[in-house]
């Protein structure tokens, strides 16, 4: 059964929303697990990094493993549509072709090495302690550097955060809560803007491959790879205000709620 909390409920209908997200997560079955698997997904740029650090921030004894951890970098071949070359091939110095590569690749599952991220999920859930590679999405590559070990006896609950998550079956079914980030098509597009502009240098030309990008990969992976997959979630996060001037978290009843639930039931495994 999926739940949708939203702030603009009654306090009748929000209390009885608090009242099953609280079963639920008091229901989570382990499946033989040494950890829980919480997923946090949702559309490109729809706050699910941030909505992940924050539940990392706030419950002890927790570790995020993100997607990007998986990614191919330029083990891969790209699929292109027929005359996008332009969009990788197109000299720009204002817009560097390893950045336009990385836009295009994350619209894409297969970018993903979903067999690792399963068989690594599947270690973790045993109790074996587990490298996590660190890629840096500023600087489009692997910072061997800052891999991490994840030791499942000392962080029993791993925040699970990607785009895919819930559409490879295998890693789906690994999660033993699932969170969707549900927020507007034009919202996420705003931000994706202010997260690129940076990288764009305020070149027109370069404004226009990053629109060409969006419209014919970024609206279509969504539509087919990622909104589809959003009912198989148990919670539906709406895009409430959460953020303050400096770009932080600010504290939200709903997500106190679930950290409380959360955390109660991490305890419980000590």
């Amino acid at each position: 059964m999926n739940y949708l909390l939203n702030n603009s409920l009654t306090p009748i209908a929000r209390r009885k929303s608090f009242d099953l997200i609280e079963k639920a997560v008091s229901n989570i079955k382990l499946k033989g697990h040494k950890v829980i698997f919480v997923g946090i997904s949702g559309g490109q740029a729809s706050g699910t990094t941030k909505i992940s650090k924050y539940f990392n921030s706030r419950i002890d004894r927790s570790q995020i493993i993100e997607e990007l951890s998986f990614y191919k970098n330029d083990k891969k071949e790209r699929k292109l549509q027929e005359g996008d070359e332009y969009l990788i091939t197109d000299i720009n110095n204002n817009y560097s072709q390893k950045r336009r590569k990385y836009l295009i690749d994350i619209c894409f599952p297969d970018s993903f090495d979903y067999d690792k991220f399963y068989l690594t999920l599947k270690k973790l859930s045993e109790g074996q302690k587990t490298k996590i590679e660190y890629f840096d999405e500023e600087k489009c590559e692997f910072i061997p550097e800052k891999d991490i070990i994840i030791e499942p006896v000392q962080t029993p609950l791993i925040i699970v955060e990607g785009y895919y998550i819930f559409k490879d079956q295998r890693v789906k079914e690994m999660l033993n809560l699932k969170i969707y980030k549900d927020v507007e098509d034009d919202v996420r597009l705003s931000r994706l803007i202010l997260r690129e502009e940076k990288y764009l240098n305020k070149d027109k030309n370069a404004y226009k491959i990053f629109f060409d990008i969006y419209a014919k990969y970024f609206k279509i992976s969504f539509k087919e790879n990622i909104y589809p997959y959003k009912s198989g979630a148990n919670i539906q996060l709406p895009d409430y205000k959460i953020q303050n001037e400096n770009n932080e978290i600010e504290e939200d009843e709903t997500l106190e709620f679930l950290i409380r639930n959360l955390t109660y039931f991490t305890k419980k495994k000590n």
